[in-house]
């Protein structure tokens, strides 16, 4: 009986949260009434949120821009950054094939020769490139965050070109719609110079 009573108990704190957060969407301050009347009981999240909201200044609590955020790494690792929606359980980093898998994980090579002024330069280029596939599991507009390390030596020659850089990190931000699926091609290469000889 104790074990089926764990396995139960996350489920209803799973659907009351859910419950809750609609609920909250809908009229925040009948579901703050409710909890200062004793009439149903949140568990902590949610009642900090509702509080966070219900302080907020007016139109910033209920500003419909305002996307969740989805933290990805270059294996598509979902970050514990990203909205505790998207967490759900998870406190450390972890997969979900459903919100992001790659495809296209490709590595190549090949000789390129430059003639320049009459001079002739041969390089030795290596080609890496992989698709990343995002789906936005939520009924809310998300900003999707992928992290894409850079090698040293390295460039990133896919198009759209990253948002921005963090040191070696590459970071592409992608916008999802509610249950939108986003392919992203990022695509590297480093030129290596053959000698002469």
């Amino acid at each position: 009986m104790q074990s089926s009573r764990k396995e139960v108990v996350p489920e209803i704190r799973r659907v009351i949260v859910a419950q809750t957060r609609a609920a909250f969407r809908r009229d925040p301050c009948r579901v703050y009434i409710r909890v200062m009347s004793g009439r149903m009981m949140l568990p902590p999240l949610p009642l900090a949120l509702a509080f966070t909201l219900l302080a907020a200044p007016a139109g910033k609590a209920q500003d419909q821009s305002v996307r969740l955020s989805i933290v990805l790494d270059k294996s598509c690792l979902i970050q514990p950054e990203s909205d505790p929606l998207v967490l759900g359980n998870h406190r450390d980093a972890f997969r979900d094939d459903a919100i992001c898998h790659l495809e296209s994980v490709l590595s190549s090579h090949h000789i390129e020769e430059k003639i320049t002024t009459g001079e002739r330069s041969r390089f030795f280029v290596r080609v890496a490139e992989q698709e990343y596939v995002v789906q936005n599991p939520t009924d809310q507009p998300a900003l999707v965050t992928i992290r894409h390390p850079v090698p040293e030596k390295w460039t990133i020659d896919s198009d759209p070109q990253p948002t921005s850089l963090d040191g070696a990190t590459a970071l592409f931000r992608i916008n999802a719609e509610p249950g939108q699926r986003v392919r992203l091609h990022v695509g590297m290469h480093r030129n290596d110079t053959i000698d002469p000889d």
